[in-house]
């Protein structure tokens, strides 16, 4: 006589499969929203480093229109000034609004934009200009970890710098 299944196998059957689809529909809803987070942060980086460009850019030529200000005494060269100083100054603006306040990368990288505002010659200070380059590329590198290792960042980049140690 054929064996007929218990019931009770049945039932185990359908909660293993029910459970097994909660438990997928939760990866996949987790990888749909570490995928869209990291599409978020890449553009994020973009722009940040587009932004830094356009400043390092206006600065330079603020310094140059304040210097030619200086020598010439131009009027139209005084609006010239305005407009460039304006330009840095949304440029810089847009790099700060991208920044988090609360993290010493980011806060080091302000701080050194921000020295880069004061004018005396008609040049940046190359010196000014390689240090918010430097805690630019330290920001970005950092950002882009956080961007590929999520909520393992630090423990990996802390292993990274220990290997790199020894």
């Amino acid at each position: 006589m054929p064996s007929v299944p218990a019931p009770f196998s049945w039932l185990q059957l359908l909660a293993a499969f029910g459970f097994g689809s909660i438990v997928a529909a939760l990866l996949g809803w987790f990888g749909a929203k570490a995928v869209a987070i990291s599409n978020h942060r890449q553009n994020w980086i973009n722009a940040l480093r587009d932004d830094l460009v356009a400043y390092l850019k206006e600065v330079d030529a603020l310094h140059f229109r304040v210097t030619k200000l200086l020598r010439e005494g131009d009027p139209q060269d005084l609006e010239k000034q305005q407009d460039a100083r304006n330009a840095a100054m949304m440029a810089y603006r847009r790099v700060l609004m991208r920044l988090n306040m609360t993290e010493t990368l980011h806060v080091n990288l302000a701080d050194r934009l921000n020295e880069l505002m004061v004018i005396n010659s008609n040049t940046a200070d190359p010196r000014q200009i390689d240090a918010v380059v430097n805690a630019a590329r330290e920001v970005l590198k950092y950002e882009w970890a956080v961007t590929k290792y999520g909520m393992l960042t630090r423990p990996i980049m802390t292993y990274k710098a220990w290997r790199k140690k020894r």
